[in-house]
């Protein structure tokens, strides 16, 4: 079955629609708890990654607990089964179309330098107020992409209010 057979039951709010839309490189989607922000963050990823194939989204919490518990839960639960397989020695989804989203995490400043080799096309940050100036703007330097492609590389994040 090809991706574009599956059926993703999705249906976004005002503010999840104005976050898939926008043509902006960075996009910070704020609000109170259970207001859909990290649905969109796993969505978005998917709907890119299934939009360009063999691309690579890279999603980030500080932790790899915090990732199974919200944003790797949310994929499970949200993607079409069969769309993708999952290694969860690896927390990566592999999508059919050779596209990868990359659960990763970042808990102390160095461990941003895990990350210096990697070509992000797709950047995410969920609770983007618990990491450092510093991390998100190193992670930003992995944004790239061969113009040949037609992919602008963007950075999207979400966070509670504080």
């Amino acid at each position: 079955m090809a991706e574009n057979e599956f059926v993703i039951e999705y249906e976004p709010t005002k503010k999840q629609r104005m976050f898939h839309a926008t043509a902006a490189d960075e996009v910070l989607f704020g609000g109170a708890a259970g207001g859909g922000k990290s649905k969109a963050i796993v969505m978005d990823a998917l709907f890119r990654c299934l939009k360009f194939p063999k691309t690579h989204a890279f999603i980030f919490r500080r932790t790899y607990g915090e990732l199974e518990d919200t944003i790797i839960k949310e994929a499970k639960e949200s993607y079409p089964a069969g769309l993708y397989k999952y290694n969860g020695a690896r927390h990566e989804m592999v999508l059919l179309n050779g596209s990868v989203i990359h659960f990763r995490h970042c808990a102390m400043a160095s461990d941003m330098y895990n990350y210096k080799g990697a070509e992000i096309q797709w950047l995410y940050f969920d609770e983007l107020t618990h990491f450092t100036k510093g991390m998100y703007d190193y992670l930003r330097t992995r944004l790239r992409a061969e113009k040949k492609l037609g992919i602008v590389p963007c950075v999207r994040s979400a966070s509670n209010p504080g």
